[in-house]
């Protein structure tokens, strides 16, 4: 079957929890859960025929990439892959509505998870700080996850972006208090002229293992309402 294709290139030691998403711990103490999706914006299966131009990678017009979500696939195993504390989560149906991490939501039991960050955002500049109707993290947060990565010296230049729209972390606000999103590198995602930059998410990988995830400012309150957000849509 095509869960048991997708198996094979896991971790080992991964397990698949009652929804059919697949997730593995690392360490033992840990606040962090770390999140990709499995599935593309595809209806079928087609070879993908690579064409890489210095460190862009697209392919041949015929098929998209699929680098949404691939590249935070990488940077989820190359985290495991250097013992990097956490709970790993790679959802299935992100991009039919976030199926596998809204089910997961409904009976969330990992109560010590403080910070949910998910890699599934287009370009190279941003940590999310709202998704679909709200705030997900603070900017305290956010502005500490940005310094944290740009201070590693593999040439980040992360910031807070309050334009987010939809993934897997945002089906967790209400449950944990910082839920963000942050660059991976693809650019025009759903087309057949996505591109990926692996020289920035070779570079995003190296970083991730070298900061404190642990020692993050935690602020915001799940389920906290954004006042700022809400008077703006009052307004629209």
């Amino acid at each position: 079957t095509e869960k048991q294709k997708i198996r094979k290139f896991l971790p080992k030691g991964t397990q698949e929890d009652k929804h059919g998403n697949f997730f593995i711990t690392v360490g033992n103490d840990f606040t962090t859960m770390f999140t990709c999706h499995l599935d593309t914006a595809c209806g079928y299966q087609k070879t993908v025929n690579h064409v890489q131009e210095q460190n862009i990678i697209g392919t041949d017009g015929t098929t998209i990439l699929g680098a949404d979500d691939k590249a935070g696939l990488v940077v989820l195993l190359y985290m495991i892959e250097k013992k990097v504390p956490g709970l790993y989560y790679f959802f299935v149906g992100e991009e039919v509505g976030c199926v596998g991490s809204s089910k997961l939501s409904s009976d969330f039991v990992w109560l010590d998870i403080m910070k949910v960050v998910s890699f599934d955002r287009r370009g190279t500049t941003s940590v999310i700080t709202e998704q679909l109707f709200g705030r997900c993290c603070s900017d305290e947060f956010a502005i500490a996850l940005s310094e944290s990565l740009n201070s590693t010296g593999f040439g980040l230049e992360l910031e807070p972006d309050d334009t987010g729209i939809l993934t897997d972390s945002a089906q967790f606000v209400e449950l944990v208090p910082e839920c963000t999103n942050i660059s991976v590198g693809y650019y025009n995602e759903h087309t057949t002229s996505e591109i990926q930059d692996i020289d920035y998410l070779a570079r995003l990988c190296q970083a991730c293992v070298k900061i404190d995830w642990e020692s993050l400012p935690i602020v915001r309150m799940p389920g906290e309402e954004d006042d700022d957000f809400e008077i703006g849509r009052a307004h629209v």
